[in-house]
């Protein structure tokens, strides 16, 4: 059974639409999806201890997943807030414009606390552990690339920022960049760049563009899959990532002789997962009616 781990972000997502919040975060969307694939999968993150954390805790519950080695804290849970613009998720700022400092702090409990002897031994055990720039773990990758765990990582847009890719690139299996804003020549370039650092499979997205791969050998495009009507768009990108990571290493992608075939098919299959989820409220579902915007 593919096993799959999440480390880092989750929050969830208010949708000022709606009324309603949807549990997120981009490490958490990776277990759930990749649960939802069919994986055995977990998640270490923070947690507050207000009604947003016991709806997640809830949910997590519900569905299978894991967070056994999570950090708990008397704290707000972290939030993020949108609306759906033309059936788009479009992230909204605070009312007075200013990050609340709870939000930030929870966020890197797991950068300050770091991981014990007893996490990492328990990261060894999945296939794959997926994290990225909203998490704050940066200088713990190399650790534990070093103990044997294949690593992926998620730049969003981070690998546009100076030195940020020859940090992070060296103790990656998988990375993912965000490159809407770029032109296709500029994205190959990156990937390459990617790749040439220490990555072994480098994915480049652009949105209604579709996604673009690089294994070092060669590159492969995959348009993206789309549906009669979307009812959300939030955590899309995720479900691609998940499905992705899921089809790849359980056609044995890390020992594959046939790798091209093994590639087309994860990203022709995290391409439909991707176009399915669109077709549900917030990232997965689970939503419930939130309390206060703030």
């Amino acid at each position: 059974m593919v096993k799959v781990i999440g480390v880092g972000d989750c929050m969830v997502d208010k949708n000022l639409t709606n009324g309603m919040m949807y549990p997120g975060g981009q490490a958490l969307n990776i277990a759930v999806n990749t649960k939802l694939c069919g994986a055995q999968s977990a998640f270490i993150g923070a947690f507050g201890d207000d009604y947003i954390a016991d709806h997640m805790k809830k949910t997590m519950d519900e569905i299978g997943i894991d967070y056994s080695h999570s950090r708990f804290y008397h704290a707000p849970n972290a939030f993020a807030r949108y609306k759906v613009i033309d059936n788009d998720r479009v992230f909204q700022r605070s009312p007075n414009g200013k990050p609340n400092p709870f939000q930030m702090a929870i966020r890197r409990m797991l950068n300050y606390e770091g991981f014990s002897k007893e996490d990492v031994e328990y990261i060894k055990s999945f296939d794959v552990m997926h994290t990225s720039n909203g998490s704050y773990i940066e200088e713990y990758l190399p650790e534990l690339a070093e103990q044997g765990i294949k690593i992926s990582y998620d730049f969003s847009l981070d690998h546009m920022k100076e030195g940020v890719m020859e940090r992070v690139c060296p103790s990656c299996y998988f990375v993912l960049l965000s490159c809407s804003h770029m032109t296709s020549t500029e994205m190959q370039e990156q990937l390459i760049k990617a790749h040439t650092l220490g990555a072994k499979i480098c994915i480049g997205t652009r949105g209604s563009e579709g996604s673009t791969c690089y294994d070092g050998n060669q590159f492969y495009l995959q348009a993206p899959h789309w549906k009669d009507h979307v009812v959300d768009t939030m955590g899309a990108g995720d479900a691609f990532i998940s499905a992705f990571l899921y089809d790849f290493i359980d056609h044995n992608g890390y020992e594959a002789k046939n790798l091209p075939d093994v590639i087309k098919h994860a990203l022709d299959f995290a391409a439909e997962y991707s176009a399915n989820a669109c077709m549900v409220e917030g990232a997965f579902g689970h939503g419930v009616p939130y309390l206060s915007e703030e």
